[in-house]
């Protein structure tokens, strides 16, 4: 790193860690720096004579290096905190990070389980204990309605009327959602049982307890659906979050209105849902390609 600015990074670095950053992360922030500093013309001798081309410049030759667009992000993002830190304390007057727009990342299209898949999980799950009636609840709830695992967790007794469920989501922001008539049976068979989960740490408020009568955590959540699924899909890593995007892609297979879907899953944005579409059309060329008899020829050449 160049003599000249490393003063302002470690106090930039001793900021951190009186926020409390871990080493991990202000090691990982180091590197990035010294990247930028490094790339520097040597006519650049101090944060004040840096401007919006040298940031620049700094971005496109990550970008010829094959970066990724996530690993260009996480460094630009490490320099506009340093920038700031710097504007905060009078050593520059203008961000020369400002202007600099961040390459857009490839969002990961979410996964969604076969329909058989899932009612196997269902059909096959043992019943024998009251843990194993609570997990079944559980599974046909998050399938059923395409709540997030959170406000699974966050559902007490009242929040279940007849065949609704009023969920409390992000942002604090309330919905009701319907209960699928195979999600009402098992959280009755479910309800039966309830009362021997009780002990001297029972929560008379939370619909779905732990087996020591305190509400069920999302971690509890996911530790017990991932046991369910791996039963049937033979994958070693499943995220209970795999119900909500096989809710929605599901819906999708069945003709509901992406409108509707928006509103039963509480997205903010239209946007966000519009990521299922392309699920379900990548799994309507798939299922053209496996069934069609001529899908995968090649015309002859006359």
């Amino acid at each position: 790193m160049k003599s000249s600015f490393d003063q302002y990074v470690q106090d930039y670095f001793n900021e951190l860690k009186s926020r409390k950053y871990s080493k991990h992360t202000i090691r990982a922030y180091s590197r990035d720096i010294e990247n930028f500093i490094d790339a520097l013309s040597d006519q650049k001798n101090c944060f004040e004579e840096l401007n919006f081309r040298d940031v620049r410049d700094f971005i496109y030759s990550l970008h010829r290096a094959g970066n990724s667009a996530r690993s260009i992000n996480r460094r630009l993002s490490t320099l506009r905190g340093l920038f700031r830190y710097l504007l905060q304390i009078g050593v520059i007057s203008v961000d020369p990070a400002e202007s600099i727009i961040a390459p857009k990342e490839k969002r990961a299209l979410p996964e969604a389980l076969p329909e058989k898949t899932i009612f196997a999980a269902l059909d096959e799950a043992p019943i024998n204990n009251p843990i194993d009636i609570r997990d079944v609840a559980m599974l046909e709830i998050l399938y059923g309605t395409g709540i997030r695992v959170a406000e699974l967790a966050g559902l007490d007794l009242d929040s279940v009327r007849d065949k609704f469920a009023h969920v409390l989501g992000k942002g604090d922001k309330e919905r009701i959602v319907p209960l699928t008539n195979s999600a009402r049976k098992a959280l009755d068979k479910y309800m039966l049982v309830r009362g021997s989960l009780k002990d001297m740490k029972y929560n008379g408020k939370a619909l779905f307890l732990s087996k020591r009568g305190t509400r069920i955590t999302t971690r509890q959540i996911a530790r017990r659906v991932e046991k369910l699924l791996r039963m049937v899909s033979g994958q070693k890593k499943l995220s209970p979050h795999l119900m909500r995007h096989s809710y929605a892609t599901h819906l999708l297979d069945h003709d509901a209105e992406l409108r509707a879907i928006q509103e039963l899953l509480g997205h903010t944005s239209p946007e966000t849902t519009q990521n299922y579409t392309h699920v379900s059309i990548e799994r309507l060329v798939k299922v053209y390609k496996q069934a069609h008899p001529r899908a995968g020829e090649k015309p002859e050449e006359e």
